[in-house]
């Protein structure tokens, strides 16, 4: 197969089966991580020292990254960089609008197309977080100019399932994502609530979780997270508290800056923030035993 090479940046949980999905399917990598690339970059993969390097090498490139000033540096380091080859930057990672937007700007002043870009696992039992990942199930959604879109679309229908294009603004898609990842915070915060009282009536988690997967009260956590994570005690997500405590954080900010109402937004911001500093770097799965156990800082 030949095509065209592309750079990837970031090979953490999300990055590294994201990467290895576009090696199988023949598209030549470029890689670069700053924890260390070697080992973490798929077989076949050229070997990057540096943003620099991968701005230099490739015309399309990908990051994934955990934080917002990662996002910063990178696209810094790649504006910067002499004798750019990249035209266009998919940004996968969660990191709130103001910071996609900056980095947009940044960009574009160079010449480089961004798109927002982040994505987020598909529902139908796939999975979330970097089983989706691994799967090759993730949605993306995706806000940039058409055109850009379109130039990378065939790479991203390698990684994923869905593609939205939700607007031309970046910022956009971000806005998506915090909508979506506040709905799973908001659901497995309240199905542990709910089923810690089932169990207290002397019923089976397996059978509360049965009922409500064929009712109205079905969502991610009943069908998803409980089911595979906690009914069999296995609390392995794959991703950190940390990354729930970011992005509840991100949207509980940007609703209050905006001045909108934030009353359930606050709530769920507070368990996770506590749950993050009374238990740091645990599987965000483990949400059930700090409310079960109703942990420090948890309203009872």
């Amino acid at each position: 197969m030949t095509t065209e090479r592309i750079g990837f940046i970031g090979l953490g949980n999300m990055g590294q089966p994201m990467a290895t999905n576009l090696a199988a399917a023949g598209f030549p990598l470029v890689c670069y991580d700053i924890a260390g690339t070697q080992g973490r970059a798929p077989s076949g993969a050229v070997i990057a020292g540096s943003v620099t390097k991968i701005a230099q090498s490739a015309k399309t490139v990908i990051i994934s990254v955990n934080t917002g000033k990662a996002v910063d540096d990178v696209t810094r380091e790649i504006a910067a960089a002499a004798n750019r080859t990249v035209t266009t930057v998919v940004d996968t990672s969660t990191i709130g609008t103001k910071t996609a937007r900056l980095a947009a700007a940044r960009l574009a002043a160079v010449g480089v197309d961004y798109l927002d870009s982040p994505v987020a696992g598909a529902s139908g039992g796939t999975g979330i977080g970097p089983t989706a990942a691994k799967a090759a199930a993730l949605t993306f959604i995706v806000a940039g100019k058409k055109e850009a879109v379109e130039r990378v679309r065939p790479v991203l229908e390698k990684l994923g399932r869905k593609l939205f294009h939700v607007g031309e603004e970046p910022g956009q898609a971000q806005a998506v994502k915090l909508i979506n990842n506040f709905l799973i915070c908001t659901a497995i915060a309240a199905t542990s609530e709910a089923i810690n009282y089932g169990l207290k009536q002397n019923l089976a988690m397996t059978m509360i979780l049965d009922v409500l997967n064929v009712s109205s009260g079905q969502n991610v956590a009943t069908s998803y997270i409980f089911p595979k994570e906690v009914a069999t005690g296995t609390f392995h997500i794959g991703a950190a508290v940390e990354i729930m405590t970011k992005d509840a954080g991100l949207y509980f900010d940007e609703v209050h800056d905006a001045n909108l109402p934030n009353g359930i937004g606050t709530v769920v911001n507070r368990i996770w923030q506590n749950m993050g500093k009374a238990h740091p770097g645990v599987d965000f799965s483990h949400i059930f035993e700090f409310i079960r156990d109703a942990g420090e800082g948890y309203d009872r």
